[in-house]
């Protein structure tokens, strides 16, 4: 029996299989466990209000498991916004290159708005995204304007392909992607504070007139 459990013991030190799992399979689980209720809690009451105490008990999980995987809530909140905010953009870029093929310009804009704005008909990943990440330190601020950015590119990357003769000074794309995705993230922050009561269609259309607006009226080559 003695040997039993210091098999056991050693098992859980060593990182081996204990209880079904390898010690990388706890850790991804219970690494998931805060990442939900991170998006839950977020999503909800809050980050500002929300604690670790909060936090373990909406996983399920001790504050020994938390620190384990985050040094604290912020570098959760960092983890929950990033993670939501990959899985758009690779939705929205799966839609666009589904598009290409099938439909004309105007229809791969709208494919790709269609899949921005479905997945921020869940409320708790838009209002992490647009609101609770705001404001929370440098580090955040640093990470939010990186994402902006990456979908600014996006856009640009997307209007690029759309014209054969792309003229637009560099500092003008730069400055005409940041405020196309401002304009768009801006009126799906408004979509999440009225509770959605505009319909996604609406979102769509007026989106894509401003997308096309815009590429109507850029130099064109001779």
């Amino acid at each position: 029996m003695e040997n039993t459990r210091q098999t056991a013991t050693q098992n859980k030190q060593s990182g081996r299989i204990y209880g079904g799992e390898s010690a990388e399979e706890r850790l991804a689980r219970q690494r998931r466990q805060f990442l939900d209720a991170g998006l839950e809690l977020f999503g909800t009451v809050g980050y500002r209000a929300t604690t670790v105490r909060m936090l373990c008990k909406q996983a399920g999980l001790t504050d020994r498991y938390f620190y384990k995987t985050f040094t604290d809530t912020e570098d959760l909140l960092a983890a929950v916004y990033t993670e939501s905010l990959d899985q758009i953009q690779t939705e929205v870029i799966a839609a666009i290159n589904a598009a290409r093929n099938k439909q004309p310009a105007s229809g791969v804009v709208d494919a790709g708005l269609e899949a921005f704005f479905t997945a921020f008909e869940n409320a708790r990943v838009a209002r992490v995204c647009w609101l609770e990440v705001l404001g929370v330190s440098p580090r955040i601020d640093a990470l939010y304007t990186k994402r902006i950015e990456q979908f600014a590119d996006l856009l640009l990357d997307l209007g690029k392909s759309m014209l054969a003769d792309w003229r637009l000074p560099e500092e003008e794309t730069r400055i005409t992607g940041l405020a196309l995705i401002g304009a768009i993230s801006q009126s799906a922050l408004h979509w999440l504070l009225e509770d959605y009561h505009s319909s996604r269609s609406s979102l769509i259309s007026a989106n894509s007139r401003l997308i096309h607006g815009l590429i109507n009226i850029l130099p064109k080559g001779s």
